[in-house]
């Protein structure tokens, strides 16, 4: 069965060098983005094509419906109604996350696409790496408006957690109950992550003071060279949430989001019948004898190989994100003093 040929027939727009695909026998199906990424049978693609300035670039992901099953619906159902085409990506911050999709293309409001509450979807597996596709939120939480973290950088959590260790102890004295609280929760989050993660985040960078807070309910498989050049962008004040900590987030050049289109993965049976065949007489050189053999059956090859279309049922997930610093934030030793969290204004 050529899986490659019948894989671009049903999904053309994802079909890259650097993806595995397995086919529906295949036992490493991922169901998360800590694990290596995959392409299976059953699996939900989304690709967006986005124009920064003159140039058009497309970056492609893999969606998880196991671990944000409403998020995900949501997203599908607002790509494929033609919702994003035309939106901007109107908040860019380097070493963060970009974010667009809101209502108007400025940052303001966002839709469900059922016009439904989509809760927030958490999963220790599903975390804030570098390329991450996660749901902003507001006051009314999630809606329409995502975010994709374009910080690379490595994050090392067991290095992080002896710092602040280390802080503890020398400056106990000086510290605020209410600051030292900060420091241990934050230490107990950083020492009860599992060792996959960290090496993760020690390879491919991240968001890591987002974790738990937010829906990711998607992971960037190709194109992260565009979501470099989005991130590279000349930006200046003019979103309301970030002027408010002076850093400036609005992009000075146009990055509209064209299109996103949705692919799924048919699930891929071969079945094959018995091949049957019947003898078929040796010719003979008298007339009644050949009649004979002519009315002989040939030999007959059945075989039926048979391709089922992907079962998908994706449920849904809302987006926008405004949150106040809080205390982890400032923690230098961390993360940076000036990590935003994903928002709508």
């Amino acid at each position: 069965m050529r899986i490659r040929s019948l894989f671009a027939a049903a999904a053309a727009l994802i079909l890259g060098a650097s993806i595995v695909i397995c086919s529906s026998g295949c036992n490493s199906k991922t169901a998360d983005n800590t694990s290596e990424i995959t392409v299976n049978s059953g699996d939900i693609l989304a690709e967006m094509t986005i124009q920064i300035g003159e140039e058009t670039g497309k970056i492609r992901f893999k969606l998880f419906p196991e671990v944000a099953p409403k998020g995900v619906d949501n997203f599908v159902k607002l790509a494929e109604s033609g919702y994003y085409n035309g939106k901007t990506i109107h908040r860019v911050i380097k070493d963060f996350m970009i974010q667009g999709g809101s209502l108007r293309g400025n940052g303001a409001g966002g839709t469900t696409a059922d016009k439904q509450e989509v809760p927030r979807e958490t999963s220790d597996r599903m975390r804030a790496y570098y390329g991450a596709l996660g749901y902003a939120e507001d006051s009314d939480g999630i809606n329409s408006q995502f975010f994709i973290v374009n910080n690379k950088t490595p994050f090392d959590i067991a290095k992080t957690a002896e710092s602040i260790q280390s802080d503890l102890e020398e400056y106990a004295e000086r510290l605020t109950d209410e600051d030292k609280k900060v420091y241990e929760d934050y230490l107990s989050k950083l020492n009860a992550v599992p060792d996959d993660v960290k090496s993760k985040y020690l390879s491919t960078g991240g968001a890591f003071s987002i974790d738990g807070n937010y829906t990711i309910f998607g992971q960037a498989i190709e194109g992260f060279e565009i979501l470099d050049k989005i991130s590279e962008v000349e930006v200046s004040s003019g979103n309301a949430i970030d002027d408010k900590q002076g850093i400036d987030s609005k992009p000075t050049v146009s990055i509209t989001i064209k299109k996103i289109e949705i692919a799924r993965i048919p699930y891929i049976e071969e079945t094959q019948a018995t091949t049957t065949k019947k003898s078929v007489r040796p010719a003979v050189t008298t007339a009644e004898t050949t009649a004979q053999a002519e009315e002989s059956p040939a030999a007959v090859d059945t075989t039926d190989n048979t391709v089922q279309p992907a079962d998908t049922q994706a449920e849904s997930v809302p987006a926008d994100t405004q949150t106040d610093s809080s205390a982890v934030d400032t923690l230098t030793t961390v993360q940076s003093e000036e990590t935003p969290a994903p928002a709508e204004e």
